[in-house]
Order: C-alpha cells, then structure tokens, then sequence
C-alpha cells in the first residue's frame, strides 16, 4: 500500500496542536543545569552504580532531561542517592508492568487463536455432554468466560486496593501459569468441561490486571508520570495482541509439524496445546520482575517518603475493602465520575469492534478474508500510533506542574494563562470529533451516498483506531488515579470498566443476530450493507454522546482541581 497522504492531512492538525501544547510540557526538564547532570554521573559511577549513570546520560541525550528534578530542593550529600534510588526502582517497576500487561493481553489472544480447533471433534477433548453439541459448550463457555470478567470486575477491585498492586498482580500470574499450564497438558484437561473450567478461572483473572497496573501505578510512580505510564500499558496491550497472533500462527504450524505419525493418522490434533504452554510459560517473566523490584520497591519505600511533601498521603498501612467502597460512593456523588464512566462504557464498546472488523470489510467491501484480517491490524495499528505519540502531549498528568511550566516559558507576556484542563477537554473532544467523522463516512458508504474503495475503507478504520486510543485509555485511568488515591484507584477503575463490559455483552450480541439474520455471503452487496446500518447508527450516536460527556468530565474535574490548587 503506497503512503496515506490521505491519513497525514487529517492526523496532521491534531499532531501540531499537541507538539505545540508538548513544548511547554518539557520546558522545566531542559532548563535543568547540564553541570548537574554531569555531577550526578560522576556521583554515580563513584558509588560503582554504573546503570544509574548510563541511564541518566541516555536520558539526556534523548533530551528528556533530569526525572528527578522534583527533588532538587533537598540539601546535603543524601539528596543525589535517594534520586537514584528513586530513579532506579520507578524504571525497574514501569518495565516490569509494560511486560506484565504485554505478556498477559498475548495470553488472552490464545483462545480465539485456538478456536477452531477447539470446535472440531478432532481437537483430542472428550465431549461428554449428551444434551449439548460442541459448538453450544464453545459458546457458552464464551458467554461466562464474559460474565467472569464481570464478575471480577466486581469482585476484585477492593481487594487490590486491599492488597496492593504488585501482589495483587504476582498472584493473578500464578494463577495463569497453572491454569493455563494445564491446559496444554492432556492429563489434566482432558475433556471439554475442564477447559471450560480453566478459561472461566483465567479470564477471572484477566480482569484485574489493568486495575492492579492502575494501582501499582499510583504507589510507585509521581504523578507527572501517569499519563505516560498509561500511555505505556496501552501500547503494551496492542503489541500483545499483534505478536502473539503471529507468534501462535507460527506456533501451531511448527507443532503440528512435529506431531508422531501415529497421532497424525489416528486425526487428533493436539498442536493448540503448544498454544496454552507458551501462555502460560511467558508469564513467569513478569513474575520474576514484579519480585525482584517490587522487593526493592518496598526496601527504598521508606526513603522515597522522606522527600515527599505531602506526609500524611504516605503512610504504610493497606487500605481496607470498605475504605475503597467508601471512596467510591463519595466520587459517585459528583457528576464529574458518572461522565467518566458514560464516556468509558461507550468508547470501549467503540475499541472492541476490532473484533467484527474484518467481518465487516469482507461483507460490505469484498475484501478477502486474509486482506479484511489485515483491516484489523490497521485498526490497532492506529490505536498503537496515537498513544505512542501524543499520549502524555494532549493529557498530562499534572496541571500544576504544567501550569507553572508555561507560567515560566510565558513570564514575560501580559496575557493571561490557559488552564491545562481546557487545553485536554478541547483534544479529547477534537479525537472523538475525528472518530464522528470516520462513522459518518461510513454511514454514508453504507446507505451509498458515497463509494468507497477498499482502500479508503482501510484508512478510514486506521483513523478511526487512532481517534479512539487516548480517550478510552487515559481520562478515565487518571480520574482513577487521582480521585481513587492509593486506597481507591483499583476500585474506581472496576467500576468503569463494569458497566463497559456490561453493555458490550448486548452490543455484541446485538451485532451477532444483525450479521446472522441479514449478513449472509450469498446475498446481495446492497442487502449486507443495510444490515450494518443499525450497528453503525448506534455508534455514530455513542460517538457523539461519548464526545460531549468526556468534554465535559474533564473540564469539571480540571476546574475542581485547579481551584483546589489557587
């Protein structure tokens, strides 16, 4: 495909807007004396802390300047050792959750890489229900391994805030290495139940990993960083998805070239084990990183307080369940929570169609199905390249630093300061404006207003996936984060995601009977585009709806927020 100019002259807008918005973001950073930087280095090295030297050069020469600018003010010989400190365990404890999300959400992908397989009477699982086929056990298996999702959702959010989150999350990936660990083992998941069994437990585990990640977040990392560390739990997320669907691709053909003679001619294919023993096999990764830093996380705890002004947020006792639902049921009485969380359930109805991407493409495009496979990859492609880019440029973390940051760069002029909480209210509305626009497109390709080739189709969606990225994943985690404090995070973070997974399951199957009754290949191109109609209809409106209420969540909580700080 030749390059999308097409794509450039309408992402270029927005991209302007925030690397102009970015220059006052960074303006503090590379004020920081280069001499003191040299300084730290030679410190560093001294003390034979060679990583923290290296790490600190390369940040420089990246141009990013000084990460523990923040405590400059301390005094004494101490000041640089406890930055270091500070330095050093805020990157092992980032890595370690982008691998642990990457690594989970790979593992994730392993059933709908196996789902094939599963369903076919060859797949070496015993059937042993008489009243239900193979293909109603699939799909009721996949019915609860959603409502297990829910459920944990529900469930689990109190508890990591009880817990915290880098053991809440040590125990999710022990529980996935032996869930999933036994099902490639034949002796203990020999039949249909026991994997539907497995899948229920796993799922439930699934569903507390962003909100531990949200969690373990809030008790490392300074609040200047958490945009970007969402910003780094989202890219993770896609790349998950688009390796692992390649890695198993090539992992079920190797297996199945290496399976004994006799079980190829007896017609058992038991390659998509190999799928479940890798899932499980890469989790031990994070694991071992969430010990090891998480350790030393704990160990230097004591110190990183001591350089932190607001004392009484630092104390070491765990929150309790009712101290998290206490929290909750205060944030539910402003307004400002309940748009967050319309916006968050529409936008993350909006993410998930990726799944019926290249059913649509191949219904109402004609596409192939390899070429409509693609389209998705186009879709999270987007997704990838918007929170990788303008993640932490169009919604910062911290409107006080950004505000004294400008104030700085503005010093001599007269005019009056735009508070930051304008400034994100305006992009997330202008991305969801651009997903309104894709839909609208759309919409009128499907009533055949316009035509649109497969091409412009395919643009269209990448579009769409880079409009929808940071307003799904960053407003919503940050209101969590701030509001929710190191008792609440986890649980304001569920209880987004609850009523998002709840309306997803209808929407779902609501976009399952539009495509069953009235999607047929054999009918008519103008009759598969009307049955799209109603689904794109609803989401067009979503979008707009979507737009409005986080418009408006964000400038409620940035003017709350900026008057509490004047």
């Amino acid at each position: 495909m030749r390059a999308p100019w097409f794509l450039i002259l309408i992402t270029t807008p927005i991209i302007h807007s925030a690397s102009s918005f970015g220059q006052f973001t960074t303006t503090k950073s590379r004020l920081h004396s280069p001499f003191h930087q040299i300084k730290e280095i030679a410190i560093d090295a001294k003390r034979n802390n060679f990583s923290t030297a290296a790490r600190i050069l390369f940040s420089d020469l990246r141009g990013g300047g000084n990460e523990n600018e923040g405590n400059s003010e301390c005094v004494g010989s101490a000041a640089p050792e406890k930055d270091s400190n500070k330095g050093n365990e805020s990157w092992g404890i980032s890595l370690s959750l982008f691998i642990t999300y990457l690594t989970v959400m790979a593992a994730k992908c392993a059933l709908p890489s196996t789902l094939a397989i599963l369903s076919s009477t060859n797949s070496g699982l015993i059937h042993q229900s008489t009243k239900l086929s193979r293909d109603d056990v699939i799909s009721r298996l996949l019915a609860l391994s959603t409502l297990s999702i829910a459920a944990g959702k529900i469930l689990l959010g109190p508890v990591i805030d009880s817990l915290g989150g880098i053991k809440s999350l040590q125990i999710t990936l022990l529980a996935l290495v032996m869930c999933l660990g036994s099902i490639g083992i034949a002796q203990t998941c020999p039949t249909l139940s026991s994997l539907a069994l497995y899948i229920i437990i796993v799922d439930f585990g699934f569903s507390s990993c962003w909100a531990a990640c949200v969690k373990t977040i809030r008790e490392y990392t300074e609040e200047k960083r958490w945009s970007k560390e969402i910003g780094r739990l989202a890219m993770a997320a896609r790349l998950g998805n688009a390796i692992s669907f390649a890695f198993f691709a090539w992992l079920l053909q190797w297996a199945s070239s290496r399976t004994p003679a006799n079980v190829v001619t007896s017609g058992v294919d038991t390659s998509w084990r190999w799928v479940y023993r890798a899932s499980g096999a890469i989790q031990l990764i994070p694991l071992a990183m969430l010990t090891h830093f998480g350790r030393k996380g704990r160990d230097d705890l004591a110190i990183q307080k001591e350089v932190k002004s607001n004392k009484a947020e630092q104390t070491t006792t765990r929150s309790s369940p009712m101290v998290s639902l206490s929290i909750l049921r205060r944030q539910a009485s402003k307004p400002e929570f309940w748009l967050h969380l319309l916006s968050r359930t529409i936008t993350m109805v909006l993410v998930s169609f990726l799944l019926f991407i290249p059913t649509f493409m191949t219904q109402c495009y004609e596409m192939s199905t390899s070429s409509a496979a693609r389209v998705g990859s186009v879709f999270a492609l987007g997704c990838l390249a918007s929170v990788s880019t303008l993640a932490a440029k169009t919604y910062p973390s911290s409107d006080s630093a950004r505000m004294q940051s400008q104030s700085s760069f503005q010093s001599n002029n007269d005019q009056s300061l735009t508070p930051i909480y304008k400034r994100k209210a305006c992009f997330m509305a202008m991305f969801l404006a651009l997903s309104t626009g894709c839909l609208s497109a759309q919409m009128l390709f499907l009533n055949s207003i316009i035509d649109l080739s497969s091409t412009l189709g395919s643009m269209l969606m990448f579009l769409w996936g880079f409009s929808l990225a940071i307003p799904f994943y960053l407003p919503s985690s940050m209101f969590s984060l701030k509001r929710g404090g190191k008792e609440g995070a986890a649980t304001i973070a569920d209880a987004f995601d609850v009523s998002g997974f709840g309306l997803l399951a209808v929407f779902n199957g609501f976009v399952a009977r539009v495509i069953g009754v009235k999607g047929d290949l054999n009918s008519m191109l103008l009759h598969r585009k009307q049955a799209w109609i109603p689904v794109f209809s609803l989401m067009l409106g979503g979008s707009i709806v979507a737009m409005l209420s986080l418009f408006s969540a964000v400038w409620l909580e940035g003017k709350h927020d900026f008057k509490s700080t004047n």
